[in-house]
């Protein structure tokens, strides 16, 4: 196995291959940080291919699966590498600050809770409170509508599948981290993986406790299963922020990680 401090890991698709991921303001590493980027594909002969810092897995490569995308990039990547730390996941649409980007990944990703004590931090990012799951799921609804070529793209295996679903209220309020940018230990991304290998990757799994489909709301759904084994959620006042919020200084920017730039799309 290759050992490496972390993992700064892109989530793409194959559409996004000569745009998003070409332009992307990211080196190869930093450090001993590795940058991988992934796309899916559903045909592919085997489980997962690592070209250079491109993971193709063997799913699909749709809005709606992206947290089957994720988990599975994080289980073959404990395949190959000896992770100290833990996952930076990103998303292709971010213009980093290096200089941000660099000081987190030094950082000892632990966090004082007094004067002599510091607990990990297992997951880390811009949190979202008091959202319920039919509420945050209005954008996966509006995204086929916008997209509606996607439901016959083959590579997205979402013929016949009822996107509505997904969007089914449930009554108890929900906290997690959203967004383009999400830290997870290694911790973390162990109780992700053992989670998704027990219901079989199946994104249309119904979850009993919840009485709903979460599977396909990969925020959401993430932070439910991480608070659920009482990993906490951490917030962090410049992680990143959107590109187009024209409150911004250039003092400003350069506090965050990363600005967002493509938000709705």
């Amino acid at each position: 196995m290759i050992a490496v401090d972390g993992i700064i890991l892109v989530i793409s698709c194959q559409k996004h291959i000569p745009t998003r991921l070409k332009e992307i303001n990211l080196k190869k590493d930093y450090g001993n940080w590795k940058v991988i980027n992934v796309i899916g594909d559903l045909f592919l002969d085997c489980d997962y291919k690592l070209e250079e810092n491109l993971m193709t897995l063997k799913c699909e490569d749709s809005y709606l699966h992206l947290l089957k995308k994720l988990v599975l990039s994080f289980q073959y990547i404990y395949e190959i590498f000896d992770i100290k730390e833990g996952i930076l996941k990103c998303n292709d649409d971010l213009i980093f600050n290096e200089n941000s980007l660099e000081s987190f990944l030094k950082s000892q990703k632990k966090h004082k809770i007094n004067d002599r004590e510091y607990i990990d931090i297992d997951y880390i990012g811009r949190t979202n409170y008091g959202f319920e799951l039919g509420e945050s799921t209005e954008h996966l609804i509006n995204y086929y509508k916008n997209h509606p070529e996607d439901l016959d793209n083959p590579q997205h295996n979402l013929k016949g599948v009822d996107i509505t679903k997904f969007s089914k209220y449930v009554k108890k309020e929900q906290k997690y981290i959203y967004g383009p940018l999400i830290y997870f230990s290694n911790k973390s991304c162990k109780i992700l993986i053992n989670h998704m290998n027990n219901i079989n990757y199946d994104i249309h799994h119904y979850d009993k406790k919840s009485d709903s489909y979460p599977y396909g709301i990969d925020d959401v759904i993430i932070g439910y299963i991480l608070i659920s084994n009482n990993i906490e959620i951490m917030h962090s006042n410049y992680w990143y922020n959107d590109l187009d919020n024209l409150s911004l200084t250039e003092e400003d920017k350069n506090k965050y990680i990363a600005l967002h730039t493509n938000k709705y799309k």
